[in-house]
């Protein structure tokens, strides 16, 4: 197996998973895609190393400028731009985007909140669109969409752990500006009412473009209409994992194989009838 479909199976595996259902050639550029996307976001997790974590991302947006194919984390992708020239606009645009994504961040409003999702993974599903077969480009809004959707599910699974790295991604205005860690109970107690309904707006919106990037399935190949599906229901199934009782779950939430299998059995179903069908979250 190639080293970015080892990478994506070891850091993926929901994207893993719904690549099996992709033609080979389509897999491997979306495994150098997806390997790409996840150096540029590792880069920007290294909240330690300051200094170094803005010089490697300054050095990588300068070598992907330049079409240098010496720098160790450009070649690959730099080979797919040479293939789907659509995508280098977004591909820098992400690294600028990780760039601002820096510890003491606190997203303010709803509109902050899209642009920072855009910024940090929407721009991921422009990448992968032209990859995946779709060249109209009334399909480009709906590739975003699902990048940010998948993103809102990233920040409510993530809550506690991006407070570790000094990172607030829920709006202050939903939390009527109080600081979220007086919001938060411990293993023992409940959280904070507010902090609740605020997760559970970041759910609802993400599940608003989860079903506004399936409205734009019908404009990929045929062939990576269902694997884009099976991710889309996989990843939406974590929102249902990151509360019980009016707390948030203290370990990573994570969608077991079984329902996996399920999801992808009815979207089977799904791939037999209308495109327009919503995605699953939470009924799982």
């Amino acid at each position: 197996m190639k080293f970015e479909l080892r990478h994506m199976a070891a850091r993926g595996k929901t994207f893993f998973f719904a690549s099996l259902w992709l033609t080979q050639t389509m897999r491997d550029h979306a495994a150098i895609a997806y390997s790409f996307c996840r150096i540029v976001d590792d880069l920007a997790d290294d909240i330690a190393h300051e200094s170094v974590r803005e010089a490697q991302l300054e050095s990588l947006k300068t070598a992907l400028v330049n079409h240098d194919v010496s720098h160790p984390h450009a070649a690959g992708i730099l080979s797919l731009i040479e293939q789907f020239p659509d995508i280098a606009a977004p591909v820098l645009a992400l690294v600028e985007a990780c760039q601002a994504d820096k510890p003491g961040i606190r997203i303010q409003d709803e509109a902050a909140l899209r642009e920072y999702a855009h910024g940090v993974a929407g721009n991921v599903g422009l990448i992968m669109y032209p990859i995946l077969g779709g060249t109209d480009a009334t399909g480009l809004a709906h590739a975003a969409e699902l990048g940010i959707a998948m993103q809102l599910t990233n920040i409510a699974r993530d809550i506690l752990e991006d407070l570790t790295h000094d990172r607030v991604y829920i709006p202050a205005a939903w939390l009527e500006g109080t600081d979220i860690k007086t919001l938060i109970g411990d293993a023992n107690t409940k959280d904070n009412p507010l902090l609740i309904t605020a997760v559970k707006t970041l759910l609802e919106r993400a599940n608003y473009h989860y079903k506004q990037s399936i409205d734009g399935l019908r404009y990929l190949d045929p062939r990576a209409r269902f694997a884009i599906r099976v991710a889309a229901d996989c990843y939406a199934a974590i929102g249902s994992r990151v509360m019980k009782e009016g707390k948030l779950i203290r370990k990573r939430a994570v969608v077991p194989f079984s329902t996996k299998a399920l999801l992808a059995l009815r979207a089977i179903q799904w791939s037999r009838g209308d495109l327009r069908q919503p995605a699953i979250q939470g009924s799982l």
